[in-house]
């Protein structure tokens, strides 16, 4: 039986991995009512998808720990299965000695200083020190950061060999801490899980640790009964180094339910067994210690853990917080749908799914334009192009309940920014020539052509109250070194006024205003 439930966890950890990695390159973006809800079963946004919408996905993967325990690391966690797979194939280069497993003991005074480290901040409204440790997030920056880009120049180096049929597609806005985070991430978890397996997980991911803790509840764990003959095929075969032979006992806390043990254990002698209300004792000075003293501990940090979630939504949902702001000189353009930038702040883990997901390639990961603590959040940056007018991608693909879902027709009404004009960088005025570059890429019209002095010329006059802050202006202004027209963000995003229907234009992509 534990042959087959293994094979099928396998086989739903790859289908989960597979999937949330083709939710993040290009070829693969538009589907994202089908990729979204791959998205939101991961725990983190789950959690503030509870703040900020739906509680079924968080319900869902309570109960699954609630009943055989970290469930979720074992198969629907990506970085997880990436973990699996390099401990899978570094056995190949490992010597035989080297290749197993051997009881280690937790790591418990780190795991949980990590977890109180990111599980205050979140509390108070500070999500970022959450999103640097978050697995799911981390894989989706290392996915759009390393596999998206690699995907594109695969891309292009097509449509340089077949360019009748394969088109060239434009590089987005290259952020080198964003990339060098990723890139940096990732060799640490592969470095982790080639040597000591799923050490990563059960130390310094948080996840892991408040799902350990939970797990404490579960009511089937992972039992070793009379028939053990202390044979040790269990103990090198688990990639969380949790299974005590001696004591014949499993901690819970760090067992990822992969099912390895199970399944290689040809005597029976370790299963799942009904548990509910059972607290096997401790292997940390489990000689030493009174099993009631750790029973009452254990008890202890799993209420602690279920505490931890309670408090961080009912806090959050009652907006008690951010505490801690720095504001820069100039407000960074929030996507649309994410309301404000301080709700951008307080749901967002930064796993730029909508900055895989934005076909223009205009939301680009932050570095200073919310200040320090927006830092790798999603932020617009219209050098090479605009925000489309009939477009709501980014809007449909966040997991988290940052970016609120919103029709094409409310985000055409969204004003995320305004347009704010400079005569002195027009060309016009620098150069004494006719333009009208803004005035025709604008959708809304909020930009109009007035007559300039006695010249004979016009200028770009601004409508703000229908202006939404697409960028088409902007991206479209030929004026260098300093655009003439600079799109500044909202805090808060307002509604514009509705333009007439005379007023409202269809911009094309290539057009140009001249």
């Amino acid at each position: 039986m534990y042959k087959f439930l293994k094979r099928t966890r396998v086989a739903l950890s790859l289908l989960f991995l597979v999937l949330i990695t083709l939710s993040f390159l290009f070829f693969s973006n538009r589907e994202t009512q089908f990729f979204s809800f791959f998205l939101k079963l991961q725990f983190v946004p789950s959690v503030l998808g509870a703040i900020t919408g739906s509680v079924i996905f968080l319900v869902i993967l309570l109960l699954l720990t609630l009943l055989f325990g970290r469930v979720y690391c074992s198969t629907l966690c990506p970085m997880g299965t990436l973990q699996d797979f390099v401990t899978w194939s570094a056995k190949y280069v490992k010597t035989k000695k080297n290749n197993r497993f051997k009881y280690d003991k937790p790591y418990n005074w780190l795991r949980y200083s990590v977890l109180a480290l990111v599980g205050l901040p979140f509390i108070f409204g500070i999500t970022l020190p959450l999103a640097y440790l978050d697995p799911y997030s981390n894989y989706g920056r290392i996915s759009n950061e390393i596999l998206s880009r690699t995907e594109q120049f695969i891309h292009n180096g097509f449509s340089q060999i077949f360019p009748d049929t394969v088109f060239f597609r434009s590089y987005s806005v290259f952020v080198a801490g964003s990339f060098a985070f990723a890139l940096i991430y990732l060799l640490m978890v592969l470095i982790f899980s080639a040597l000591k397996g799923r050490l990563y997980c059960n130390t310094l991911c948080p996840v892991g640790s408040i799902l350990g803790l939970i797990s404490r509840f579960s009511i089937f764990k992972p039992t070793i009964n009379e028939n053990c003959n202390h044979c040790m095929a269990c103990v090198q075969k688990c990639k969380s180094q949790c299974i005590d032979i001696k004591n014949k006992s499993v901690d819970e806390t760090r067992c990822v339910a992969c099912l390895d043990c199970m399944q290689i254990c040809k005597r029976g002698a370790i299963s799942y067994k009904f548990s509910w209300g059972k607290t096997k004792k401790s292997t940390i000075e489990v000689d030493s210690a009174k099993p009631d003293m750790i029973e009452s501990k254990d008890r202890r940090r799993a209420i602690i853990a279920l505490g931890l979630v309670g408090t961080a939504l009912a806090a959050r949902a009652a907006n008690f917080g951010p505490v801690l702001t720095s504001k820069p000189k100039i407000t960074g353009i929030a996507p649309p749908g994410s309301q404000s930038i301080e709700h951008l702040k307080k749901n967002c883990t930064a796993c730029h799914a909508c900055i895989a997901a934005c076909p223009n390639g205009i939301i680009k990961p932050a570095t200073g334009e919310y200040g320090l603590d927006g830092i790798l959040l999603p932020v617009l940056n219209f050098k090479d192009h605009f925000c489309g007018y009939e477009c709501n991608i980014c809007t449909q693909v966040c997991p988290n309940g940052a970016l609120q879902p919103m029709t094409v027709e409310d985000k055409q009404l969204c004003q995320i920014g305004k347009a704010h004009f400079s005569l002195k960088s027009c060309i016009v005025f620098t150069d004494r020539t006719d333009c009208g570059a803004c005035d025709e890429h604008c959708p809304t019209k909020a930009i109009t052509m007035v007559p300039y002095r006695d010249f004979g010329l016009f200028i770009p006059k601004l409508n703000k109250d229908i202006c939404i802050g697409c960028g088409g202006c902007e991206y479209i202004c030929p004026a260098v070194p300093v655009k003439a027209m600079i799109v500044h963000g909202n805090e808060i995003h307002s509604l514009a006024q509705k333009p007439t229907r005379d007023e409202q234009k269809k911009v094309k992509v290539d057009e140009f205003g001249f």
